[in-house]
């Protein structure tokens, strides 16, 4: 078949998705990458000879490291004017590009067009799954509002996560492609503005070594592989990466996102990490995860619900069944999505 696959452009963890899948899905389909230009970049390094198509994205606002989730409604409210002149220019261009069915990762731009000339949509993410576990803070209800917004429409949706998904993590294969070792020194991959309140933290422990990523010439997959332990923010896919390489994990999520918080805690719950509300706490919960590594690293049971292995070929098999079945011309006594049911 032909598919479009499309990612949000907020972060990376989608678009690291996306690499990890690629060549997989390339074996069985062609393969067109409908991609923001905030991740263009990080994808073009990755996959040099895909073909790409530009398409907009919604973003988060933000206050220094701090998700306002009020504000990101409205103003996706308001950029929403423009959403349906996108999404037509996307339909007429998914026709031109002889699209059969779309394949979505965060982005409702894409299946929306797609639902403009009647194109099937399967939707795979991680954010979405915040809404199986709504509390009473306001915040989950307002993150899972924006999970709906995101998802867009859909015929099939997967959740891939670590905890309560439909699929569990999916790696990269370069990422797992050479041994993993133990080198002692942590690998600390932080965004710009939370090094302020971070680093000196660690440079004030004596002997610690740390890595710090992203950082120029720093390679962040020989870092995963080669740390001791990882300090990250809350974002799925970091946090999956080195849970599947068997890395510790102290999280830190942003301030305000929900999302990363609900992935620190399940974390914490895992008994394979810590987690930090507020950074503040840092210099308390640091010396207390520094000496549990050796605990961290082998815990006692896996918590029902929860995956540390990489689950791309089951993803891969997962996709290719419900794409087949789309594929097969549908029966009198048979609905489609019956012919999905069947083949999942």
């Amino acid at each position: 078949m032909r598919i479009a696959y499309s990612c949000a452009g907020e972060g990376f963890g989608h678009a690291g998705r996306m690499v990890a899948l690629y060549d997989d899905l390339k074996q069985y389909h062609e393969v067109l990458l409908y991609i923001p230009e905030t991740v263009s970049a990080f994808v073009a390094s990755r996959l040099p000879r895909a073909a790409v198509r530009s398409i907009p994205c919604f973003t988060f606002i933000k206050n220094k490291n701090r998700v306002e989730y009020i504000r990101t409604v409205f103003y996706s409210l308001r950029q929403a004017l423009h959403f349906f002149p996108a999404i037509k220019r996307l339909s007429r261009q998914l026709v031109k590009d002889r699209i059969q069915a779309v394949l979505s990762d965060f982005d409702p731009y894409l299946p929306w067009a797609a639902r403009l000339v009647g194109i099937p949509v399967i939707q795979m993410n991680h954010p979405g799954i915040i809404r199986r576990y709504l509390t009473l803070d306001p915040r989950t209800w307002v993150a899972a509002l924006v999970a709906f917004m995101m998802e867009g429409p859909w015929d099939w949706r997967l959740h891939v996560s670590f905890f309560g998904g439909d699929i569990g993590p999916v790696l990269r294969k370069a990422l797992l492609a050479k041994p993993v070792r133990n080198e002692a020194f942590l690998a600390v991959n932080l965004k710009i503005e939370s090094r302020k309140d971070i680093l000196p933290l660690l440079d004030a422990i004596p002997g610690l070594t740390y890595r710090l990523y992203p950082a120029p010439g720093a390679d962040f997959d020989e870092g995963l592989r080669n740390c001791t332990a990882v300090i990250t923010n809350g974002g799925h896919q970091t946090l999956s990466e080195a849970l599947v390489l068997g890395k510790p994990v102290l999280a830190i999520p942003q301030r305000g996102q929900a999302e990363q918080e609900l992935n620190a805690r399940m974390l914490q719950q895992s008994g394979r990490g810590l987690m930090v509300y507020d950074v503040r706490e840092l210099g308390k919960v640091l010396p207390r995860f520094l000496a549990s590594l050796e605990q961290l690293r082998r815990p006692a049971v896996i918590p029902v619900g929860f995956r540390f292995k990489d689950s791309r070929q089951e993803l891969i098999n997962r996709l290719n069944a419900i794409l087949a079945a789309y594929d097969v011309p549908v029966t009198a006594t048979a609905s489609r999505s019956e012919a999905i049911k069947v083949a999942v």
